[in-house]
């Protein structure tokens, strides 16, 4: 695999994978709407990977209509507002996702972000919001990784799913084709240390 230039250097340290993994999953998100189809390989991944975060990888006729992504509100990693029409019917998703990387959820971050959520999007004011709750961990899900079970334990508690950094694009077998994206290759597709 070859090294990152995007995400090495001489530091050598992780502080700040939250806030590019932030990023880099709102540009995916939006990326997947219809309207973005230029690069193909990157347009189906991106699709691939919003689809996989609302649970409609394998649903036939889903067309995404519209992203619209909010980083840190309420104190929340990312939230994406996503609607879908799926068989001719529109369907409203909201992905809500928290990063972990350096840190452990601490003071009961998940149930106060589920709360919040809840309390916004499915008041009786707002359009009723399928809601798809998500950690992301730059951990591999491996079974003696303590970090990874105990996050395991902490997300099937709270009804989170949980995913690992390369799960969010579907590559879990080590092999994986460059994209028309230098971004995305360097960020997704490369060593970072």
């Amino acid at each position: 695999m070859e090294k990152s230039l995007l995400m090495q250097d001489s530091w050598r340290s992780n502080h700040g994978y939250e806030a590019m993994l932030d990023f880099q999953m709102s540009w995916l998100m939006r990326l997947a709407a219809e309207k973005n189809v230029e690069k193909k390989r990157l347009h189906q991944i991106s699709n691939e990977v919003l689809l996989r975060l609302i649970g409609l990888l394998d649903t036939p006729n889903v067309v995404i209509e519209r992203v619209e992504v909010w980083r840190q509100w309420e104190h929340i990693d990312v939230i994406a507002e996503v609607e879908v029409v799926v068989d001719g019917e529109k369907q409203h998703h909201l992905v809500v996702i928290e990063d972990k990387a350096y840190t452990m959820i601490h003071d009961n971050q998940l149930e106060r972000y589920s709360e919040t959520v809840n309390a916004y999007y499915n008041g009786r004011h707002k359009k009723q919001y399928k809601i798809h709750c998500w950690v992301i961990t730059f951990y591999d899900r491996d079974k003696n990784n303590k970090y990874w079970n105990m996050l395991d334990c902490k997300c099937k508690d709270l009804e989170w799913g949980l995913l690992s950094f390369y799960e969010v694009i579907g590559w879990e077998d080590g092999e994986f084709e460059d994209t028309e994206s230098d971004l995305f290759n360097e960020f997704w597709l490369r060593e970072w240390y």
